[in-house]
């Protein structure tokens, strides 16, 4: 599950009725993606549900109130462990906005993990952050989201492709990608002026390789 799919939860909880449209408008990004997040969410088993036509939409039940079953123990020491290594990986800290909001469905559980690992576990892999300039991330981000071609300038050559997974190496952090003919992989700490194109892909006429 993705941040996003979580604050889709949490909204929809909060609301418990709205539009495909309205959540793309307070998420930006396009009904697609949201509709891809809807899916995800329900086959989590989150009774989500969404009509067609006049007064149709996207629901949860009124009656629905997220209990600390939602998430196994496990699940969130695997949460947490998560966080502590994506807040290695950037600059920003995300790692504080996202535990306040599994706090507020498990606050104990998850406070009682926090301090586990932040008493146990140091992380020691890299250095510094494997990528600094967030922007580039973000706009990879969302094409890969969108399903959507980027543009971008590595070592003074620049190139067109679609995005499709990064890699975590020991070396650190690259984004594979292709323009259809060829797969590429960069580091991501040399992407520069990257940009996403109004061109789409689908991502399953790029399953030769993987």
């Amino acid at each position: 599950m993705t941040n996003r799919q979580l604050e889709i939860i949490l909204y929809l909880n909060e609301i418990k009725k709205t539009t495909i449209q309205e959540l793309a408008d307070k998420f930006e990004f396009s009904k697609r993606t949201i509709m891809r997040d809807i899916d995800r969410i329900s086959s989590l088993g989150v009774p989500v549900y969404t009509q067609s036509g006049y007064q149709g939409g996207v629901s949860i039940p009124e009656s629905c109130k997220f209990q600390q079953s939602f998430f196994s123990s496990e699940e969130i020491e695997d949460l947490v462990l998560a966080l502590h290594l994506i807040d290695r990986l950037r600059r920003k800290d995300t790692k504080s906005s996202i535990l306040k909001k599994i706090e507020l469905l498990i606050p104990e559980l998850t406070f009682l993990k926090e301090q586990d690992f932040m008493d146990y576990l140091q992380i020691e892999l890299f250095q510094e952050p494997l990528y600094k300039d967030e922007t580039v991330f973000r706009t990879i981000n969302k094409a890969l989201d969108e399903e959507v071609l980027i543009e971008m300038e590595i070592n003074r050559q620049k190139y067109c492709a679609a995005p499709l997974s990064y890699a975590l190496r020991a070396s650190g952090l690259y984004l594979y990608a292709s323009d259809g003919a060829q797969l590429f992989v960069f580091p991501i700490q040399d992407i520069v002026n990257c940009r996403i194109t109004d061109q789409s892909f689908d991502r399953r006429d790029y399953q030769k390789f993987k």
